[in-house]
């Protein structure tokens, strides 16, 4: 874990929205001990399915295209059978520069004044900003030589996290910025890294989306790691659906991975972050991720909503799936 810094208005904010005291004081996300030899990063026998260009088996309402709309697809307006609708934005109102928190205070929880997970950047509230139907993370570099990051957690009933279950879904794009990179990810409500890690997508501004599920046991090592086919440059529908026997992902309604273990069953949150990746980005590196819109859905009641597989699919019994392979178990 990193060290300390100066709690600011915002970690109280954070704490006052049911954030455990680690946010409001200012700790990194995570920062734990990280083997430099031998680390891990495999996909686990029998847990992973990857899908290449299947259409999803999803119960969700499908994008409806608008070339008037910014990302060129309407935010949802409802959710799937057995998931009720319980945050969606769609950032309508705007906002000015450095003035996000405070339009959106009831909304979302800012992250601010603590280090970004690389610990070479710092997160302001000041890289923020709302205008024509986008949220707006501008990553610059100060003229001190600190890297700008921005992180935001979307409140449910004005409260931070509290879900065991869901279904997520973020549409967004980024500059190509160098040295900076994206997480959407669900953490810990408690901040402590062994109850899970979830990031999709993830990967370098303007770069390849990637799947990564840390393991529940040694959440240092990454137990699903999968580039993807979307680019970061490019609008996309991100959606993580998580149920407490399967998660699946799913890019733009179509779904691209769906494992049955490392599933975290703590209370978790949605985070979308954006920051410097290890090393010091260039000076002169600036440019935005911009999300259009992002929905939160959770199980109705009575309902046990399952999370989607690809058209066909049956997860293998042995070995992995992989995109542009066979069923090894078919035939």
């Amino acid at each position: 874990m990193g060290p300390a810094v100066t709690p600011s208005l915002d970690g109280d904010a954070a704490v006052d929205h049911g954030a455990p005291p680690a946010h409001g004081t200012g700790l990194a996300r995570h920062r734990g001990p990280v083997r430099r030899a031998g680390r891990r990063i495999a996909v686990v026998a029998g847990a992973l399915v990857i899908a290449a260009g299947a259409v999803a088996a999803t119960t969700a309402t499908p994008l409806v295209v608008d070339p008037t709309d910014p990302s060129g697809a309407t935010m949802p307006t409802s959710d799937g059978s057995g998931w009720d609708r319980v945050f969606s934005e769609d950032f309508a109102g705007g906002s000015s520069r450095g003035g996000f928190e405070a339009d959106y205070s009831d909304r979302f929880s800012v992250y601010h004044g603590f280090a970004d997970t690389a610990g070479t950047g710092r997160y302001q509230a000041s890289v923020l900003s709302a205008h024509d139907g986008l949220l707006d993370m501008r990553l610059r570099t100060t003229k001190g030589g600190t890297p700008l990051a921005g992180g935001i957690v979307p409140l449910v009933d004005g409260q931070w996290g509290g879900q065991t279950s869901g279904r997520y879904s973020v549409r967004m794009k980024s500059d190509e910025v160098d040295g900076y990179g994206v997480a959407m990810l669900l953490w810990s409500d408690e901040n402590v890294w062994e109850h899970g890690e979830i990031d999709f997508p993830e990967g370098a501004l303007g770069a390849p989306a990637y799947l990564n599920v840390h393991c529940l046991e040694d959440p240092a090592e990454k137990c699903v790691h999968y580039e993807t086919s979307a680019s970061l440059a490019d609008w996309h529908t991100y959606t993580i659906e998580w149920t407490p026997s399967r998660m699946s992902f799913l890019v733009d309604d179509e779904v691209v991975g769906t494992t049955t273990e490392n599933i975290p069953t703590s209370p978790m949150h949605l985070v979308v972050q954006a920051g410097s990746n290890e090393g010091l980005p260039p000076r002169s590196a600036a440019g935005s991720l911009l999300i259009d819109w992002m929905t939160i859905d959770v199980p109705a009641a009575g309902a046990e909503p399952q999370a989607s597989l690809p058209s066909g699919a049956v997860p293998p019994a042995r070995g992995s799936w992989t995109a542009g392979d066979e069923d090894p178990e078919a035939g």
